[in-house]
């Protein structure tokens, strides 16, 4: 599970008529996807998972959630567990932090990070894309767990 860091932000998910876009029907699949998806909007599932607790197939799963990502309702990211993880898209962009013992997520909002884009432009000359930042490390349970 996913949280916030310093600064409480509350990541509601669009609701369920989002997925209804001029010409497209809100389908059984797309519906199950999004309820998945939004049924705990802090948590970053894989595919597989999505498809385990909706019982559809891997394939119309990836497919539906290609087709959310495109539209922006969805965000795809990698947090390092060698395949791709899913969230509801939310109205602030955020970064993560991952414990690589216990996989526990930290959101960081773009305010936590300072000027650090900034510094990464100016350090290697590209322009960055609003992409999301992972980075890795032990969580502060992991640490005390090590400790004791």
């Amino acid at each position: 599970m996913a949280r916030s860091s310093g600064r409480e932000h509350v990541h509601e998910p669009p609701p369920v008529e989002a997925l209804r876009a001029p010409g497209r029907r809100v389908t059984r699949q797309r519906r199950l996807i999004w309820e998945a998806l939004t049924a705990d909007p802090e948590r970053h599932l894989s595919a597989e998972e999505i498809a385990g607790r909706t019982l559809l197939d891997t394939s119309t799963v990836y497919r539906t959630l290609a087709s959310l990502v495109r539209r922006g309702l969805v965000r795809r990211t990698d947090l390092g567990t060698g395949r791709a993880c899913y969230e509801p898209a939310h109205e602030h962009p955020h970064h993560h932090v991952v414990c690589t013992r216990c996989g526990a997520v930290v959101h960081l909002h773009e305010d936590d990070l300072g000027d650090l884009r900034a510094r990464v432009e100016r350090a290697s000359g590209y322009l960055l894309s609003g992409s999301e930042i992972s980075f890795a490390g032990i969580c502060p349970a992991c640490r005390r767990a090590e400790g004791a």
